[in-house]
């Protein structure tokens, strides 16, 4: 038995699906990271970044932004935009909302700081990805920053709709209350690829996330969020702003 949402029936999760939409994306994620960013390492004069940012973007993170816009438009037989973004259940944000996003922030960020400054450097681990090997910046890599947003832009927009977007409307009919742990650790499995040091500091957001959207019912959150606290922390190592 489904659920309505702004007047279109969510079909329940079954545990195969829920399976296949987080595996099927930690695979490539897994080639991107294991595979082809060696390659390309390898055999192009491309910086890390940028190597990054074609490998993970192209193979992973547009096909899953593509995907999530399908099953949604899928689901709700019509592929225009506001129909699809009604499925995914984005929403105007409240005043109730922007208290969410802001208290999520601020915690994901403060506890992310904590774990990636006091305790992974007391464990001996460095909490810059295997992929970022220019941070911060010096003058000839600063041309990079042009071409992230379009990565950017497919990070943010491809995670959120397939993750909170498709799945997670669907999954809270599988999980009920657990939904939003058992997301959380679905969602780190997909970043293990990307290396064990981003998923330990990336931990607070990979809950706290699938939490506030279960709790308001409003993904337009975890997309606010998600984008300011990544852009965020993407310019920090970029630009060198914290030591």
């Amino acid at each position: 038995m489904g659920m309505k949402n702004g007047g279109t029936e969510i079909r329940p999760l079954r545990w195969r699906d829920f399976i296949l939409l987080f595996g099927l994306p930690t695979l490539l994620n897994l080639i991107a990271c294991r595979m082809m960013i060696p390659f390309m390492t390898n055999h192009t004069s491309l910086p890390s970044e940028v190597v990054y940012f074609i490998s993970v973007g192209g193979i992973v993170l547009m096909p899953m932004f593509f995907w999530a816009l399908f099953m949604s438009g899928r689901d709700v037989g019509s592929f225009r935009l506001s129909d699809i973004l009604r499925r995914m259940r984005f929403k105007a944000m409240s005043g109730a909302d922007w208290g969410w996003s802001v208290a999520g922030f601020v915690a994901l960020s403060l506890m992310s700081f904590l774990i990636a400054k006091l305790i992974m450097p007391k464990l001996g681990i460095d909490s810059t990805p295997f992929f970022f090997q220019n941070m911060p910046l010096d003058k000839a890599h600063r041309w990079i920053l042009y071409v992230w947003p379009l990565f950017f832009f497919f990070n943010i927009f491809g995670e959120e709709f397939l993750w909170r977007g498709y799945i997670q409307p669907r999954q809270e009919l599988l999980n009920g209350r657990m939904t939003w742990f058992v997301h959380g650790i679905f969602w780190s499995v997909w970043h293990i690829p990307m290396g064990l040091d981003l998923v330990m500091t990336a931990i607070p957001i990979l809950f706290i996330l699938p939490a506030i959207v279960q709790i308001r019912k409003n993904t337009t959150i975890s997309l606010v969020v998600h984008a300011v606290f990544g852009g965020f922390g993407f310019l920090v190592l970029a630009l060198g702003g914290v030591h």
